[in-house]
């Protein structure tokens, strides 16, 4: 990704599995914030892909966020590769 800011709402952003997802009980794309603070974001599904739709209050901070795939399928836990991306301070 390129040019992307804090507290940007109009972007989607995708993590490719490599695996069958319609039998996943838990979807989830994990994130770590600039400032060390954990969470995850509920995501759909699209193929192999995990898809999020960010809210303008998801990006809350500028600097490196870091970001990983996470599934749940018949009970086995799966991850991805950890993403790296650079939010932007916005000018407003």
């Amino acid at each position: 990704m390129s040019n992307v800011f804090n507290k940007q709402s109009l972007l989607i952003y995708k993590l490719d599995t490599g695996l069958d997802l319609t039998a996943a009980s838990v979807k989830k794309i994990l994130y770590k914030k600039p400032d060390g603070s954990k969470g995850g974001w509920d995501a759909s599904v699209e193929g192999t892909k995990l898809v999020y739709n960010f809210n303008d209050t998801d990006i809350n901070v500028s600097g490196e966020w870091e970001f990983q795939a996470y599934v749940e399928i018949g009970g086995k836990k799966g991850y991805g590769d950890v993403v790296t991306e650079h939010f932007k301070l916005n000018l407003s």
